[in-house]
C-alpha cells in the first residue's frame, strides 16, 4: 500500500483482505470443531488467529486511508 494508491485500488485490496479474513475464519472454525485438537491443529489454530488479527489490522488501515482520501 503506497501513498499513490487510488480509492478504487484500496477498495479492491479491502475486498481481497475481507475474503482472506473470512477464509481464515472458516478454517479456524473447522479446526476448533474437533473435540480434541492434535498438536499440529493447535499450532495451526494459533497461526490462523495471528493471521486473522493481521488481516483485521490491514483492513482497518485501508478503511482509514480510504476515508482520508475521500475527505
Amino acid at each position: 500500500m503506497t501513498d499513490h494508491d487510488s480509492i478504487s485500488e484500496l477498495e479492491e485490496k479491502l475486498e481481497t483482505l475481507k475474503l482472506e479474513h473470512k477464509s481464515l475464519d472458516g478454517r479456524l472454525v473447522e479446526i476448533e470443531k474437533h473435540i480434541s485438537m492434535t498438536s499440529e491443529e493447535e499450532v495451526e489454530a494459533h497461526r490462523l488467529k495471528k493471521l486473522k488479527l493481521k488481516k483485521k489490522d490491514d483492513i482497518a488501515k485501508i478503511k482509514r486511508k480510504i476515508e482520508d482520501l475521500k475527505s
